[in-house]
């Protein structure tokens, strides 16, 4: 069975040696809102994605491509952006009002994130090899 794809349309915006940065418009889901023009949520935003390439040259600054991801990519990058840190705090949280109190247990559980982040910023060279978009050709 075929594992469903995430795809984004978007610009190229730049390409280096080996890599095609290129730039998705992002629409928040109550874009289709009727109060959207009074709502400061409903802007468009723009991301921009790096994606690896043996054929970086095929591609010129300004090219429409489609740039395409499994599924599971985005799942998993919810699991480790938004689960994983709201299951520590929460462990932390407990453990420590259990042991020491509220006030030393909410600063325990705001370090345990802020540590969190810093690990997975120093991981974010593996981790990015795990989530990687292809470009369709």
């Amino acid at each position: 069975m075929k594992e469903r794809q995430i795809e984004h349309r978007g610009i190229v915006k730049s390409v280096l040696p080996g890599i095609v940065c290129i730039a998705i418009a992002q629409d928040v889901a109550c874009a289709a809102c009727a109060a959207a023009q009074l709502c400061h949520s409903s802007e468009k935003q723009e991301k921009v994605i790096e994606v690896a390439t043996n054929d970086a040259s095929r591609y010129a600054v300004g090219k429409e491509v489609t740039i395409v991801g499994s599924l599971g990519l985005g799942l998993r990058a919810a699991l480790w952006a938004y689960v994983l840190p709201l299951v520590l705090m929460m462990v932390v949280l407990c453990l420590m009002a259990s042991w020491f109190g509220t006030g030393v247990a909410a600063i325990s559980a705001l370090a345990s994130l802020v540590l969190y982040y810093i690990i997975l910023y120093m991981l974010r060279n593996k981790l990015q090899q795990r989530f990687q978009f292809h470009i369709l050709a």
